[in-house]
């Protein structure tokens, strides 16, 4: 049986070919027209239809590489069997996935108080697109990087790791990342299997336990609430679990700070219970009081600990270079598991970076950005302070946030949401505890704003939580 086509219409949506393709795909998998039917020529599909044959016939071909028709030798375009079942309703299916929020940090960074975002208006741009337009025409780093990434960022990364935090490290132990989210997924990925136990502070950096959660691993919280970071006191006397996550340099997000003799401690533990243990670096390099503690990788003389960090808070965040430190002995599981989850982290950007911190220009970029964090953040508290005496701050010598503890229970979600409406994007405090006693705050930025941007901000933030307060 030869089919008529004299009464089919195109959608007129889109391009002639993909309308003809689209028309004669529904009529056979809707089942209009019999397996086995041979369809009319392509000199009277044109007609028909008022196309060229040219069109007709790339549309014919299209069809017969995906398996909709075969050519019949002398007689044109055959329809394949479409299987009966395709036809055949089945009862709707729920498929049940764990729930994710759209994350909300998405294109540019315009809220106030907003955590985790440097000054963006202080970076040397300028001098940034010099670096870059230096290496752009670069053949070179036009092709794929070395396993590890590119050397001359991983050689000037160890001098300044080993310089500013006395991390033990070499161009060899340096994987290069895109950004430390990946990297902190990658050493997961790298000290335990799905299924196994692995430990992290509480309260703690939400993506990472996200990021646990996606590896499969079971979650286990350590206390992190006091001064001096971590509470040692919670490390388990019996455990299996294969890693502890941690931020010994400057706690997130409450800003302790571990002592040595604690620091100690926890690497006796570790190497006890044959635990990895997993330096985040965050916000490290922003002490205002003092210089950057030296790192627990290089107390621990380079074993047993993989070393974590960012070029993220100190730069710009759309920059998206990390590095993970590791041991020799499992760099290069590292570098497979990044090649297996991202590929290549792109050339261009880590050829400017190491420029940047090779000719000095990142360590003059970190004190001026010391200086101006520490203003920012002096003027933040002491308006704080003096409106709020009630609550409680922490992180004040330390980091690119405040964090405003309430003297009671309120409910933070909801004052969070009051202030999203007026632009602000503070976090509630309540999100970064995992199974710990309840207490509720706020999370404030304070690096990204101006001057007269902070005061509008936390008055208008004063403002509300005195009248939640008083209700």
């Amino acid at each position: 049986m030869r089919l008529l086509t004299d009464n089919l219409q195109l959608s007129g949506q889109g391009s002639l070919q993909l309308q003809l393709y689209q028309l004669l795909q529904h009529q056979m998998l809707q089942g209009l027209w019999p397996n086995g039917a041979l369809l009319p020529s392509s000199r009277q599909l044109a007609a028909d239809l008022k196309l060229s044959r040219n069109t007709v016939n790339q549309v014919l071909q299209q069809l017969v590489a995906e398996g909709y028709i075969e050519g019949q030798p002398g007689r044109g375009y055959q329809i394949i069997a479409v299987p009966e079942q395709y036809f055949q309703p089945e009862p709707a299916r729920v498929l049940t996935l764990n729930h994710y929020d759209l994350p909300q940090k998405q294109g540019m960074v315009t809220g106030l108080l907003q955590p985790g975002v440097p000054a963006l208006q202080q970076f040397p741009y300028a001098l940034w697109q010099r670096l870059l337009s230096r290496h752009s025409s670069r053949e070179q780093l036009s092709g794929f990087a070395e396993p590890l990434g590119y050397l001359p960022l991983r050689q000037a990364l160890a001098v300044y790791l080993r310089q500013s935090r006395q991390v033990v490290c070499d161009e060899h132990s340096i994987l290069i990342t895109a950004g430390a989210q990946q990297a902190l997924f990658i050493a997961a990925k790298l000290v335990a299997k799905a299924g196994q136990q692995v430990l992290m502070e509480t309260p703690g950096y939400p993506r990472l336990k996200q990021a646990l959660q996606l590896c499969e691993l079971q979650v286990q919280h350590l206390d992190a609430s006091s001064a001096s970071g971590l509470d040692i006191k919670t490390l388990p006397d019996k455990t299996e679990a294969k890693a502890l996550f941690l931020t010994p340099g400057h706690q997130y997000p409450l800003g302790g700070i571990m002592p040595l003799a604690n620091r100690l401690a926890v690497l006796q533990w570790a190497r006890q219970h044959n635990c990895w243990l997993v330096e985040d670096d965050y916000d490290s390099e922003f002490q205002y009081q003092h210089r950057p503690v030296a790192s627990l990788q290089g107390l621990a003389g380079g074993e047993g600990v993989l070393f974590a960090g960012s070029c993220s808070k100190t730069l710009f965040p759309a920059l998206r270079l990390g590095y993970l430190v590791a041991p020799k002995a499992v760099i290069a599981q590292a570098a497979s598991i990044l090649q297996a989850l991202h590929g290549d982290v792109p050339l261009l950007p880590q050829a400017a970076l190491a420029d940047f911190i090779s000719e000095g220009h990142f360590g003059r970029h970190l004190r001026k950005m010391r200086r101006y964090y520490q203003q920012q953040k002096q003027f933040a508290a002491q308006l704080l302070q003096q409106n709020l005496p009630q609550c409680r701050l922490y992180a004040l010598d330390a980091g690119l946030h405040l964090v405003l503890e309430f003297p009671e229970r309120l409910d933070d979600v909801s004052l969070q949401q009051q202030l999203a409406a007026q632009g602000i994007k503070a976090q509630p405090l309540s999100r970064y505890l995992f199974n710990a006693e309840p207490r509720s705050g706020l999370v404030l930025g304070i690096g990204h704003n101006t001057v007269a941007q902070l005061t509008n901000a936390l008055a208008a933030l004063i403002t509300l939580c005195r009248n939640t307060l008083q209700g």
